[in-house]
């Protein structure tokens, strides 16, 4: 069961707890709790947060790997207005990395696989939902589409954003972009270290610092802001703040082969529920035309490509718009939220 930490947010709602979700008639009951549940064999952090129990439920799948959302659940107050959010510190990341340290065992897509079908199957319990719409961002969404080829039954919708579709797309996209920049602005300095960068093996760390600047846009670094503040001006020796990093440089170090080698073309173009992507479209990180033309292969109930402006974070700094498509073009189609 999750340890519940009820804030200003239930106290305001005169303390009402979660218990019996989904009462026809019944005032907006606030959502508000924080813990510890024992997933995949370890203990793994799960926090569930939104204005009212009734909503629509999301399980959100972070990015990284390793970039745990638990000390920025503000990020998420937009959506919580018409969704019940629940984030998840994976294994290997965050406050899930404080409690197993170092030797925290199955860093793999397979098991992480599992763990979040585990995370799944706990809230919709928790929450007495029959599903849950599953959103993804960046190494999320490469997660999330093998969570839901594996169990689309217990979701209604998948929601990808930064959504990658190969590390060579990916890759290449950046290239292209940064080729297009250096070019506008005559640097024939940084033209020739790209090319140079373009002759090596596709997960060559050169290759990847080559492109390292061209990668995040104005919005992105504005973004990236919140995690510098969170972290201090000096590495963090203890704390949550401690465990952020240490997770985070863990979870990369364990998961970069998985990285190198996702494909989600493997997994083949026939899925059983819902399928979209809602991409920023000034994403560098991750290729906005692989992802577009990889919803266009997809056989599903439905779909849909859905750019909106911002980049790699742009469900974080273009909520409103994130949350608009979310609402107006993917619920129409989930089923059994």
């Amino acid at each position: 069961m999750i340890e519940l930490n009820r804030r200003a947010l239930m106290a305001a709602a005169g303390g009402v707890a979660v218990a019996g979700f989904g009462r026809a008639g019944a005032a907006p009951r606030p959502v508000d709790e924080q813990g510890f549940v024992r997933i995949g064999g370890i203990d793994q952090w799960v926090g569930v947060q939104g204005t009212d129990a009734a909503n629509p439920a999301i399980l959100y799948l972070h990015g990284g790997p390793g970039e745990a959302q638990s000390p920025f659940l503000k990020a998420f107050l937009p959506w919580e207005r018409d969704f019940t959010v629940a984030n998840w510190d994976q294994r290997g990341s965050g406050k899930t990395f404080g409690r197993n340290g170092p030797s925290t065992p199955g860093m793999t897509m397979g098991q992480m696989t599992r763990d979040a079908i585990e995370v799944a199957d706990h809230l919709r319990q928790r929450l007495g939902k029959r599903k849950l719409i599953l959103v993804g961002q960046s190494w999320g969404a490469g997660l999330g589409v093998h969570v839901v080829k594996r169990r689309p039954d217990l979701f209604g919708a998948f929601v990808g954003t930064g959504q990658p579709v190969t590390w060579a797309s990916s890759q290449e996209s950046v290239e292209r972009y940064a080729r297009a920049q250096a070019t506008a602005a005559g640097d024939r300095a940084a033209l020739k270290a790209i090319d140079e960068a373009a002759a090596l093996p596709i997960d060559d760390m050169r290759r990847i610092q080559a492109t390292r600047r061209w990668r995040m846009g104005p919005s992105d670094l504005d973004y990236l802001k919140v995690q510098g503040e969170f972290i201090g001006p000096s590495p963090p020796t203890s704390g949550d703040a401690a465990d952020w990093v240490a997770g985070g440089g863990f979870s990369i170090q364990k998961l970069l082969p998985e990285i190198f080698g996702l494909d989600l073309l493997k997994l083949g173009q026939d899925f059983a529920l819902p399928m979209f992507v809602i991409q920023g479209r000034d994403d560098h990180v991750t290729s906005f035309d692989a992802a577009r033309d990889w919803v266009q292969l997809l056989h599903a109930p439905a779909k849909g490509f859905i750019p909106i402006d911002g980049g790699h974070f742009a469900c974080f700094t273009n909520a409103p718009a994130f949350v608009a498509a979310l609402q107006s073009q993917v619920l129409p189609h989930a089923q059994g939220v």
